[in-house]
């Protein structure tokens, strides 16, 4: 019988052990139920493991929202894989793979409703949701500049900010409304305006 050693305190391991506890908590009693001891008793650690690894609940929480955005960035990028697709239908992958079952299961909405809005009132959290912000825009501007015609790139912040505006639409008035067709519309139309303000 081969007995496993749990990692040494301190290490990026246990950090990541932390956070994935820190996580679970979130999606079970989202931000307000988050506490000190419910995250070392999903983790299975005693206190003085968060306190050692982690400066505060604060870097908990950030690198608890890191994880589950980290997780959401993964499926969608995974459904980019789609050979002898257009740039156009690459696009339009990438926005739906936010409003996937997965990614709209009500616990990971939650979560991310929770950072935004603990971010206006929490400086950690919010340098974690621009972070988090910043990265996504960037992969679609990435997309949107292999749609556009070279001559109309300018044209690609301006093309991305309605894109954004609209997916951060859409996550609130799903969990208002669960409404797939709103979703599919919306999606539709943000495609529809990346091709004739850039193609």
């Amino acid at each position: 019988m081969t007995i496993e050693t749990p990692p040494p305190k301190g290490t990026e391991a246990r950090r990541r052990e932390i956070a994935t506890a820190a996580l679970a908590c979130l999606m079970k009693h989202g931000h307000a139920g988050l506490t000190a001891r419910r995250v070392a008793a999903e983790a299975g650690l005693s206190l003085g493991h968060l306190t050692y690894n982690y400066a505060g609940m604060d870097e908990v929480l950030a690198a608890a929202f890191r994880l589950g955005v980290a997780r959401l960035q993964a499926q969608a990028e995974a459904r980019l894989n789609l050979p002898g697709a257009s740039h156009a239908e690459r696009l339009e992958a990438w926005l739906r793979a936010g409003f996937t079952p997965e990614a709209l299961e009500p616990s990971l909405l939650r979560m991310r409703i929770d950072l935004w809005a603990a971010a206006r009132g929490n400086p950690v959290l919010a340098e974690v949701e621009a972070g988090l912000n910043a990265a996504l825009r960037a992969r679609t501007e990435e997309l949107l500049s292999r749609l556009a015609d070279p001559w109309k790139a300018d044209r690609i912040p301006a093309v991305a900010d309605l894109i954004m505006a609209a997916l951060d639409g859409l996550w609130l008035d799903w969990a208002r409304r669960g409404d797939a067709e709103a979703v599919k519309a919306t999606i539709d139309g943000c495609v529809t305006f990346a091709k004739l303000r850039l193609g």
